[in-house]
């Protein structure tokens, strides 16, 4: 997805995911489709996980 007057950048990219076996939606930015975050069903799981990092998932700051 392209923000409206998106002069740079290759957008936001959303994609279904699994993690600890929880459907997961996962967003990335940049041009290395860098996770930004993963998104839980309740807010009970997002607080448990949100300072997690997945093995399986690219963090630009894992370069």
């Amino acid at each position: 997805m392209m923000g409206w007057m998106q002069g740079a950048g290759d957008g936001t990219f959303y994609g279904p995911h699994t993690e600890n076996d929880q459907p997961v939606l996962v967003i990335g930015e940049g041009a290395g489709l860098w996770t930004n975050c993963v998104t839980w069903k309740s807010p009970q799981l997002a607080q448990q996980y949100k300072h997690k990092k997945f093995n399986d998932l690219y963090y630009q700051d894992d370069e």
